[in-house]
C-alpha cells in the first residue's frame, strides 16, 4: 500500500517509526511486544475462567481439586492484570515522549540545514505546516505508531484465537460477525478518506490562524496592534478564518458520526442474531452449559477484536499519512553541494577574488527578475558599496554572493571556481554577514557574539569585538556583563537590547567570526547618519585586508568604499568611486544630492 502523495508505503512508514524508537530506547519496543501478548492472553483467561468453574462443578470434582484449579486460574489472572497494567503504562508514555522529541529535533535540524531558498519557498512552508501538525503533541497518530501497531497485532491475534473458539461451536456465528465487521470497515473508510482529502485545505487555513496568532505574541508586533486600530480587524479576520476551519472540521466529524451510527446498528443486529442462535443451540442440546458460557462471552470479545482491527487499521493508515507528511518535509532534497567539494582558498589566496558573470535571479512565482545580467569582478580586499532604491535587488545580490541563493542564469565564482562546486557549509565559512533582520539567541551576550557554547568561546576575543562594535561600555553596565542573558521571553533575568544595540551586537558577531569576506546589509539602519558613518569607517579599519560589501540607503555612509555599485532597473546601472559617480551626474548623483539636502535641512532645525 502506497501513499500516493509522497510515495511512502505503509510498511515503510511503520519501519521508519520502529527504527526511530529502537535507536532512541530499545526497551520501549520490548514492552510493546510483551503488551501485545498480554492484551490477547488476559481477556481470554477471563472468559475461560467461568467455563472452568462450570465444567468442574458439572464434573463433580473434589473440593480440593476444584480449589486448586480455580485458585490457580485466579492467581494467573491477578498476575496477568498487574503485568498488563505495568507494560501498558511504560509503553504508552515512552512511545509518545520519544516520538515527539525525535520529531521536533529532526524538523528543527531540517529547518536549519535545508537550502535557504527552499526555506523561503511557499511550498516548503506548506509541507512544514503539515509536518508540524503531525508532530504537535505526543497523542498524534504518527507519534503513537508502535502502540497502534501493538493494538492492531493484538486484535488480529485475538480475532484468530476467539474466531477459532467460536468456529468450533458453529461457523455460522463466525460468518455473521465477520460480515458485520466488513460493513463497519467500509463506513469508517469513507470517513477517513474524506478526512485525508481535506488535509491540504485544513493545513493552509490552520497556517493562517497560526500566523495571526503569532502576530499578536511578539513585543515588536504587539506595539503595532496597540497603536494602530488593527485589533478588531484581526479579531474579525481570525474569526472568519476559524469559521472556515470549523466548517471543514464539522464535515469531518459528521462523517465519523455516521460511521459510528452504522457501527452501533450493526452491533445490535450482530449480537441479537448471534446470541439468539447460540441460545437455540443450547436449548437443542447441541452444546453444553460450559461451552455456552464460553462462546457467549467470546462473541462479545470477538466483536471487540473485530472493531479493534477496523479502528486500529484506520488509525494506522492515518498515522502513515502523518508520517508521510513528516518524512516529505524531512526528505526535501538539497540542491547545494553537501558532499566533498573544491578546496577552499587558503593562505595568500585569501580573501579570494569574486566574479559574477551574467547573473540573473527571479523569485518563485515572480513576474519579472529581481536581478538581470549582473557582471562584476570584486578584487581581493576591495571595499564595495551596493546602493539603490528600495526593491532594486541589493539584498538579493549579496545573498547570491554568499551562497544563500543560486543564480538561475550565469555563475558566481570565488578564486576562479564556481561557488556551486564548493561544499556548501565550507563555503559559508568564508563569509561574515550582518543582515537587516537581527535575531538574538536565548543565551549570554558572549554566546551571541561567538555563536558557540561557553566552553568554546574565547572571552577575551568577545571583549575585543564588543569594544570594536562600540557596545562594550553598555555591556559593562549590565548585571553580569558579557555573561548577561538575552531574550526575556525565555529568561526572566534577561536584558532587552535596543535596536541600535542589537545591530552593534551583530557587528561584534561578524568581527568574531573573522571571515575573509564581510557583508553588511544595512546593519546600522537604527543608528543616526553620523553614527552609521562612524561605525562603517571604524569597521573598515578593523577589517582592513578583507573584502567588504556594504549595503546602505544612506549614500554618504559609503563614500569611503573603493567602488560603488548603483542598482537600478534590476541591474548595475552605474559603477565607480563616489567622485566618479558624482561627476557622471546620473541617478546616483541625483539621489546623493536629494539626501544631502534632506540632512542639511534636518541639521538646520536640529538645535531647536
Amino acid at each position: 500500500m502506497k501513499n500516493s502523495a509522497a510515495g511512502y508505503s505503509l510498511g515503510s512508514n511503520i519501519m521508519y517509526s520502529l527504527r526511530m524508537h529502537w535507536r532512541a530506547k530499545r526497551s520501549t519496543l520490548v514492552f510493546c511486544a510483551v503488551d501485545t501478548a498480554l492484551t490477547v492472553l488476559l481477556p481470554f483467561v477471563r472468559i475461560l475462567l467461568p467455563k472452568i468453574v462450570i465444567d468442574e462443578l458439572m464434573a463433580g470434582t473434589t473440593p480440593s481439586h476444584f480449589t486448586a484449579v480455580v485458585g490457580g486460574a485466579a492467581v494467573a489472572l491477578i498476575v496477568l492484570n498487574w503485568a498488563k497494567g505495568y507494560t501498558d503504562f511504560i509503553a504508552t508514555h515512552s512511545v509518545g515522549t520519544i516520538a515527539i522529541v525525535e520529531a521536533f529535533a529532526r524538523t528543527a535540524e531540517k529547518r536549519m540545514d535545508m537550502d535557504y531558498e527552499a526555506l523561503e519557498d511557499p511550498k516548503t512552508k506548506s509541507l512544514e505546516e503539515k509536518a508540524l501538525r503531525a508532530s504537535e503533541s505526543n497523542h498524534t497518530p504518527a507519534h503513537n505508531t508502535p502502540r497502534t501497531l501493538t493494538r492492531l497485532v493484538s486484535n488480529v491475534l485475538g480475532f484468530a484465537l476467539y474466531g477459532t473458539v467460536i468456529a468450533t461451536i458453529h461457523p455460522v456465528i463466525l460468518v455473521l460477525l465477520i460480515v458485520s465487521a466488513l460493513v463497519n470497515w467500509l463506513s469508517l473508510s469513507r470517513a477517513r478518506r474524506y478526512e485525508r482529502e481535506t488535509t491540504d485545505e485544513r493545513s493552509k487555513i490552520y497556517s493562517k490562524l497560526r500566523y495571526i496568532q503569532e502576530s499578536t505574541k511578539t513585543p515588536e508586533r504587539a506595539k503595532d496592534v496597540r497603536l494602530y486600530p488593527v485589533a478588531q480587524w484581526m479579531k474579525g479576520l481570525f474569526s472568519s478564518i476559524a469559521q472556515r476551519y470549523e466548517a471543514i472540521q464539522d464535515k469531518v466529524a459528521t462523517r465519523h458520526m455516521v460511521a459510528q451510527l452504522v457501527d452501533a446498528a450493526m452491533i445490535l443486529i450482530r449480537d441479537a442474531g448471534a446470541y439468539a442462535y447460540l441460545t437455540y443451540l443450547l436449548l437443542q442440546g447441541e452444546i453444553g452449559l460450559g461451552d455456552f458460557v464460553l462462546v457467549f462471552s467470546a462473541i462479545g470479545a470477538f466483536a471487540g477484536w473485530v472493531s479493534g482491527i477496523i479502528l486500529e487499521s484506520s488509525e494506522m493508515l492515518r498515522a502513515s499519512a502523518e508520517l508521510s507528511d513528516i518524512r516529505t518535509f524531512l526528505d526535501i532534497p538539497s540542491e547545494a553541494n553537501m558532499g566533498p567539494g573544491a578546496l577552499l582558498p587558503t593562505g595568500n589566496m585569501l580573501p579570494p577574488a569574486i566574479s559574477l558573470r551574467n547573473v540573473s535571479y527571479t523569485y518563485p512565482k515572480a513576474d519579472a527578475p529581481t536581478l538581470r545580467k549582473i557582471d562584476i569582478d570584486i578584487k581581493p580586499g576591495e571595499r564595495i558599496a551596493i546602493v539603490g532604491e528600495n526593491g532594486a535587488g541589493k539584498t538579493t545580490l549579496v545573498k547570491l554572493i554568499c551562497g544563500l541563493y543560486r543564480p538561475q542564469e550565469g555563475s558566481v565564482s570565488l578564486a576562479g571556481i564556481d561557488a556551486r562546486d564548493y561544499n556548501r557549509d565550507e563555503y559559508f565559512t568564508l563569509f561574515s554577514t550582518v543582515f537587516q533582520d537581527i535575531h538574538l539567541l536565548s543565551t549570554t551576550i558572549a554566546g551571541n557574539v561567538s555563536q558557540a557554547p561557553l566552553e568554546a568561546t574565547d572571552l577575551e576575543r568577545v571583549v575585543e569585538c564588543l569594544k570594536a562594535a562600540g557596545l562594550y561600555e553598555r555591556v559593562q553596565t549590565m548585571p553580569r556583563a558579557e555573561n548577561t542573558m538575552l531574550v526575556r521571553q525565555i529568561n526572566d533575568d534577561a536584558v532587552e537590547l535596543s535596536g541600535g544595540e542589537k545591530q552593534k551586537l551583530a557587528l561584534a558577531r561578524a568581527l568574531y567570526k573573522d571571515a575573509p569576506i564581510i557583508i553588511l546589509d544595512e546593519p546600522t539602519a537604527a543608528l543616526d547618519p553620523i553614527a552609521e558613518s562612524e561605525v562603517y569607517k571604524k569597521y573598515a579599519e578593523l577589517t582592513r585586508g578583507k573584502t567588504s560589501v556594504y549595503i546602505s540607503h544612506r549614500l554618504a555612509s559609503t563614500r569611503f568604499c573603493d567602488r560603488i555599485l548603483f542598482l537600478d532597473n534590476h541591474t548595475i546601472a552605474e559603477i565607480g568611486t563616489h567622485d566618479e559617480l558624482m561627476s557622471l551626474g546620473g541617478k546616483y548623483a541625483r539621489m546623493f544630492e536629494v539626501q544631502a539636502q534632506y540632512y542639511k535641512r534636518a541639521g538646520e532645525v536640529e538645535p531647536e
